[in-house]
Parts: structure tokens; sequence; C-alpha cells
């Protein structure tokens, strides 16, 4: 069995290397998503607005405890798709929510950079 820490860090360190893998745009869009395995919603995201010369961003992804992390040994199929009913002005609202609706569920972090020419 894996323990928490270890898959929090796996979790996020796949994470960084998919957004360093290449030249790309902004990996997700701002904006509300939830995040879907096996058909049922195992947690969400939330990326907040930024301007569109934006170097670096966050997302806040808050996994639910069914959620289950991909690995090589372990495939699963995860689908992140946006929602327009729910809408967060601020971090707060976001993790306030999810916490009452989810209090076992936690709270990931994740910085994209961008890698183009305009940006340091």
């Amino acid at each position: 069995m894996i323990r928490t820490g270890t898959a929090c860090f796996a979790f996020v360190l796949t994470l960084v290397s998919l957004l360093l893998s290449g030249p790309a745009a902004a990996q997700v869009d701002p904006g509300n998503k939830i995040l879907l395995q096996f058909g049922k919603q195992v947690g969400a995201l939330w990326v907040p607005e930024r301007l569109p010369e934006a170097c670096e961003y966050q997302e806040h992804w808050y996994l639910f405890p069914d959620y289950e992390y991909p690995g090589d040994e372990h495939p699963i199929d995860t689908t992140i798709r946006p929602v327009e009913e729910q809408s967060f002005e601020t971090l707060e609202d976001f993790l306030d929510t999810m916490n009452s609706e989810h209090p076992d569920g936690r709270h990931i972090t994740t910085i994209a950079i961008e890698h183009r020419t305009d940006c340091p």
C-alpha cells in the first residue's frame, strides 16, 4: 500500500513533469473543473483568472478520498471537465466549499510555469 504522502508527492511530480515536458500554452484554463474517474466525480480543480501574458500560475486541486492516483502499473483514465454551475472568486471560497462538502479531501497546489521566449 502506498502512503498518502508518497502518493501526493508522486502526483505532483507527475504534474510538474507533464508541464515541463515540452512547449505548450497554459495547461489548464482559468475556472472550475471536476475530476472524473470511472464515471464518478473524485475531485475538483480551480484555476484563478490570470493575464494572458502570465508566465506562472497556480492550480488548486481538491481530491476526494476515492480519487485514485494513476501510474504505470496502475493506469486510470482521469477526465477534467469544466463546470459552469459553480464559480469561486477566491481560493478561500473554493476551499470553504470543498471542505464543507468533502471534509476528508485534500488540497494540492501546483505551480505551472510557461516556457516561452517572453518569459524569464
